[in-house]
Formats: structure tokens, C-alpha cells, sequence
């Protein structure tokens, strides 16, 4: 069974309340997370399992009685993925298992194949997502829309000027390099304006991508060391999986975010006002 959006608190019930239902004896718990999990059951580290001395032993250490957990191990888009393989093999071992994800994608809704993979048995492995097909196993369901709401900032002369300039030099030097590197540096190009306000709200908490800006009071953190929710968001990770993680280790779920009068700022507002559309889809269909 998949479970979406359930606290940990939840999570250490529902694996207590199985044990005791199905007389399990041994408990794995693979998790990306550091799951605080019962004396009695063990916790592997979602990078080892891929580790020969963890995988050989945890094939000949799974039996029928063994309940298998998986916790927020959706960690990459690669469907073939080879920690997902050296999973799918874990759970071939047993009947029993347990699937949490906070958010059932990274981007898109064929992410939330690989978490059908692993409680289907990885029968339909080469099928595409379908309303028909992950109808067949609902998950359990507790939806965290995601929602954004723009904050505008306006940028000085000065800021315009250095953004033109330094969207023609990444431009001209550009090559084969990767395409990303130009909205993830000209996205940071704001940053001196968009302090003005962070200094100007002190009641206001923030979280920026890096430690390159310097709040006088102490009301901005990082996305590595954020401040308690709600905050603010002055840039958005370009990784969705980074994202992904900030959410679920936060639980907020509407975030107002600093939109400078810049090209790059709207074009990450908007990229990431489509993900949140995408997520309430896949939401829509899983409710059945």
C-alpha cells in the first residue's frame, strides 16, 4: 500500500499497527529521510541499498514474515534507476510492504510510477502512467496542494543595467556548456533589491538559495537551514528535488515569493506555478 502526505508520527503507527496484524517478525526501513524508527526495527539508508554488503544480505534476510518499508525514496526521475532496482528486488522477497512519499512526484505524474512500481511488484514496470492502470491500486490519500503567490520587487537602474550585461556575457561564453547555468546565475542578479525589503519587513521570515545576502535582522535563512514556517521565498531552487525536500521537511504549503521585474524571475515564477498545476492533477486523479 502507498501512503502520500503522512506525518512521520503517523507512519511509525500504521508500521506498528501492521506488525501486530500480520505477525510480521522483522522490520526493514529504507528511508532517505533518517526515519526515527523502533528499537526492533532497522533503518537502511536509502544510499546503501545499491552497497553489495547491504544488498546480499538483505536478500537472504527478508523472508515472508519480514515487512519492507519505504520511506521518501523518490529521489530521482530514472525509472531504471539502480537503487530502485536493488529495491524492487527486497521487495520481491516478501508480500508485506509499506510505501510513504510525502509528494507522489518530483515534476511529473510518471515519477508516481516508480512508487506503483514498488507495490505492484514492478508488474507494469514498462507501462506509462494511466488513469486506468494506477486506478487498480489507489493510494491512501492526504493531499498538500501546493500553491505560489507573487510578491513584486522593483529593481534600481543599476540592477537592470548589470542583468543585461550579464545575460549577453553568459550568452556569448555559453557554448556546450549547460543551458541551466543562465537562469541560475542571472536569477541571483536581484538579490540586492530584494534585501531592501527583507531589512524593510523584519516580521516577515525568509529563505534564499545561498548565505551570499546579509539580513540586518536575522530574518533570513536557507533552504539547507531555513528559518520555522511560513517564509517567504526570495528565489526558488532550480531543482524541483530540492524543493520537494524543503516541503516535506517544512510542511508548508503556500509559499509568497519575491518576483523581481527581471525576465529570469518570472520565468522561474511561472516554471514553478505550472509544477504546483501539475501536482494538483496528479493529486485529482489518485483521489479516484
Amino acid at each position: 500500500m502507498i501512503f502520500l502526505g503522512y506525518a512521520v508520527a503517523e507512519k511509525q503507527r500504521l508500521i506498528a499497527d501492521y506488525v501486530q496484524e500480520h505477525g510480521i517478525q522483522k522490520v526493514f526501513v529504507i528511508s532517505a529521510t533518517a526515519f526515527p524508527v523502533l528499537d526492533d526495527w532497522e533503518l537502511i539508508a536509502f544510499e546503501d541499498v545499491i552497497r553489495y554488503v547491504v544488498f546480499y544480505r538483505l536478500l537472504q534476510e527478508i523472508h515472508d514474515d519480514t515487512l519492507v518499508v519505504i520511506d521518501e525514496c523518490l529521489r530521482t526521475q530514472n525509472r531504471y534507476d539502480l537503487s530502485y532496482n536493488c529495491i524492487r528486488n527486497y521487495l520481491n522477497q516478501t508480500s508485506h510492504q509499506l510505501i510513504f512519499q510525502f509528494l507522489p512526484q518530483i515534476d511529473t505524474r510518471e515519477d508516481y510510477m516508480i512508487l506503483f512500481d514498488f507495490d505492484t511488484r514492478s508488474r507494469f514496470k514498462r507501462e506509462a502512467y494511466s488513469l486506468q492502470r494506477v486506478r487498480q491500486a489507489l493510494p491512501q490519500v492526504r493531499a498538500h496542494p501546493i500553491t505560489f503567490e507573487p510578491v513584486e520587487v522593483i529593481t534600481s537602474l543599476k540592477t537592470q543595467l548589470t542583468y543585461a550585461q550579464e545575460r549577453e556575457r553568459l550568452f556569448a561564453e555559453l557554448g556546450a556548456r549547460d543551458p541551466h547555468t543562465l537562469p541560475r546565475n542571472l536569477y541571483l542578479i536581484g538579490g540586492p533589491d530584494k534585501l531592501q525589503l527583507i531589512n524593510a519587513t523584519p516580521e516577515t521570515r525568509y529563505v534564499a538559495r545561498n548565505k551570499r545576502l546579509k539580513a540586518r535582522h536575522g530574518n533570513l535563512g536557507t533552504y539547507a537551514a531555513p528559518l520555522p514556517a511560513p517564509v517567504t521565498l526570495v528565489e526558488l531552487p532550480h531543482r524541483f528535488i530540492d524543493f520537494t525536500d524543503f516541503v516535506f521537511r517544512t510542511g508548508q504549503t503556500h509559499f509568497p515569493v519575491l518576483v523581481a521585474d527581471l525576465k529570469v524571475d518570472r520565468w522561474y515564477y511561472q516554471r514553478y506555478k505550472e509544477w504546483g498545476e501539475r501536482l494538483n492533477a496528479t493529486y485529482a486523479d489518485l483521489h479516484g
